[in-house]
């Protein structure tokens, strides 16, 4: 049974057929330093506690193996490899293992706690709308792509193990654990198809693994599986999410395997008309019963089904009575008075009437999304986003910054800062949002920080937060220290210098995305470097001499901003976890941390303003937002 805590109002899941052994942890009971709160459940795998994380002063889900179990040594050491196993996953949507260890003797296993309901419970509604069901898809695709590259087979995917969260992410469950939920048996006895009952859900080593409606043909044969047994499961559930039922059925188990081994799914078309084609092709392939003609890899999986809803975005979506059709940005400009001028340290004439440069989709929402670029970038960087976003999105570039400027303002990091104050109110008051999102990467990400903390605020409500790649050390800041460094009149010290970047640089994707943007950056400035300079001199300043403004940018973000979201590369990953590390020793983030909130993405630093990623990270933090809109409307 997942960890999770209910939600109100709620359908309350099938009462489970299997024997549920009593809790015998009481409420308060300790149990090494974790505190019972209360019982989440039970079932073959183990008791589940609401329990309180006495160190961290945070709630978890505290696993227990059952007391029938505790001496069975060769189930302990399955159950401790498993979830050591699980443990070394660290992905967005994955369920995150905290800790592994013995109380008294008996095993346990700690685990983030998730607040929403399993897909399972979502699929008591019925099907599940077409946007949706990709990105659900496309996310649980992306968790066992993370356990896959750890060499990791789920073999028991399924809607249980599938959870949503209340902002609409997605976390897969039970890596590992779920082979050690019964005895080992031949093969499954007769059952109605749709029962749970524990000869159905036995996932023991050498035999049969997995839940019947959801085995690979390779699985219930009894043979050898790989990763792509997890393929065949992912197709059952989308195919599930997007029609109400499995496209493999009968009236018992045997029934159901016979049909996945001989009987082809009903064509997802006749089911789900609305279903482009592409999808009926991918579901078709997710099915096929020879491994070998099968979508090879869940990491392709995700890719279709990105690609998917990047084409209904662009499109018409299916699941809008009104369809939602793709905007064009068109290219604005905000033009600078005395008066604006006047509130800047530099007060140059040739400010006024300077015209600060942004895209705008013109979309009618009361949600308004506001872009700023890395350095030396512009709003070209964000133009996908601002396109196939279903809200009012503008993509800003600071002045100075734009590809057609013709005059580049030198200006210090405050005065960008007061600009952008000047802008945001300038959009908010012509938009008049009901919630005003930021998305800053890199330099833009430690902008929109910068300006929270400073006295002067950000000068507008803001609702949401997506800081991708923000920078967190000094080291991480090589393309910056170059700028920084940089002089115009030395040819050949710029040369030397954009050469030594390659060492800082160890895949060739990102070696090819570094030196894509380098050269777009020095085309655009030419020989007028000065104001890219100035600007990344002053980005770099709070990390010299040991400067360490992470935790206070995000304690600021996270006390002030309702919905936040701090998302890392490769490239940041060793520093941002290192300050995780110090966190979880001297919560130096803060009490408003949450597991959410701070998270790495597995692509190189240059891949997060991808529209997939950005546009999931903004989709998760609306969702977060109707949501606790929705709560304080019911209390």
């Amino acid at each position: 049974m997942p960890p999770r805590q209910s939600t109100a109002g709620a359908s309350p899941p099938p009462a489970p057929l299997r024997y549920t052994p009593p809790m015998p942890l009481e409420p308060g009971s300790r149990f090494g330093p974790y505190e019972v709160l209360a019982p989440l459940g039970a079932g073959g795998m183990g008791e589940v506690y609401r329990s309180r994380d006495s160190r961290l002063n945070r709630d978890v889900a505290l696993k227990v193996i059952p007391r029938e179990s505790s001496h069975d040594s060769e189930r302990i050491r399955r159950f401790e490899r498993e979830a050591r196993a699980a443990g070394t996953l660290s992905h967005p949507n994955v369920c995150a293992v905290y800790d592994l260890g013995l109380h008294e003797g008996s095993p346990f296993v700690v685990m983030e706690l998730l607040e929403g309901e399993t897909l399972r419970e979502t699929l008591q509604n019925g099907a599940v709308p077409l946007r949706k069901a990709l990105a659900y898809a496309a996310q649980a695709a992306e968790g066992l792509a993370a356990a896959h590259a750890k060499g990791i087979v789920h073999r028991d995917l399924k809607p249980e193990n599938i959870f949503v969260m209340k902002d609409g992410r997605v976390k897969v469950l039970d890596f590992g654990l779920a082979k050690l939920t019964g005895a080992e048996v031949s093969a499954p006895a007769p059952a109605a198809a749709g029962e749970t009952a524990p000869p159905n859900t036995i996932t023991s080593p050498g035999v049969i693994l997995g839940t019947v409606a959801y085995m690979a043909p390779e699985q219930i044969r009894g043979s050898a599986v790989d990763a792509r047994a997890d393929v065949f499961a992912l197709g059952v559930v989308l195919f599930e999410m997007l029609t109400g039922r499995r496209p493999f059925d009968g009236r018992t188990s045997a029934d159901v395997m016979s049909a996945i081994l001989h009987q082809e799914a009903a064509p997802l078309a006749t089911l789900r008309p609305d279903a482009p084609p592409q999808l009926a092709w991918l579901v078709r392939r997710c099915l096929a019963k020879d491994a070998d003609r099968r979508v090879q890899t869940s990491l392709d999986v995700r890719n279709e089904l990105e690609d998917l809803l990047r084409e209904l975005e662009l499109g018409t979506s299916a699941d809008s009575p009104a369809g939602r059709k793709t905007a064009e940005p068109v290219e604005r400009q905000f033009l600078l008075t005395a008066a604006h001028v006047r509130q800047l340290s530099a007060r140059n004439p040739r400010l006024i009437g300077y015209p600060m440069t942004y895209i705008d989709n013109g979309r009618e929402s009361d949600t308004l999304v506001v872009f700023l670029h890395g350095v030396g970038g512009d709003h070209r960087r964000f133009e996908p986003s601002v396109r196939n976003l279903p809200y009012r999105a503008v993509a800003v570039t600071l002045a100075g910054f734009a590809p057609s400027d013709t005059y580049r303002p030198t200006l210090g990091f405050d005065d960008h800062s007061q600009l952008m104050r000047i802008l945001l109110a300038e959009l908010v008051r012509e938009c008049g949002p009901a919630r005003t999102i930021l998305v800053g990467f890199s330099a833009g990400a430690d902008q929109f920080l910068r300006m929270l903390v400073s006295e002067e605020g950000m000068g507008i409500d803001v609702a949401g937060l997506v800081a991708l790649g923000t920078n967190v050390t000094l080291e991480a800041c090589f393309v910056s220290r170059l700028y920084a460094k940089i002089d115009a009149g030395n040819l050949e010290g710029i040369v030397a210098s954009l050469k030594s970047l390659g060492q800082e640089v160890r895949s060739l994707p990102a070696w090819l995305l570094l030196q894509t943007y380098i050269s777009q950056t020095f085309m655009k400035f030419g020989s007028d470097l000065e104001p890219l300079k100035r600007y990344a001199a002053e980005l770099i300043a709070p990390f010299e001499g040991g400067g360490d403004p992470l935790p206070g940018w995000y304690r600021a973000a996270t006390e002030r901003i309702p919905s936040v979201r701090f998302v890392f590369s490769d490239a940041e990953a060793g520093p941002a976890e290192a300050v995780l590390a110090r966190h979880l020793e001297q919560n130096v983030l803060g009490e408003r941390f949450t597991d959410g909130s701070y998270v790495t993405e597995p692509v190189a630093h240059g891949r997060l303003p991808e529209s997939a990623i950005v546009n999931r990270y903004v989709e998760s933090v609306v969702a977060e937002l109707m949501g606790a809109s929705r709560g304080a409307q019911k209390n």
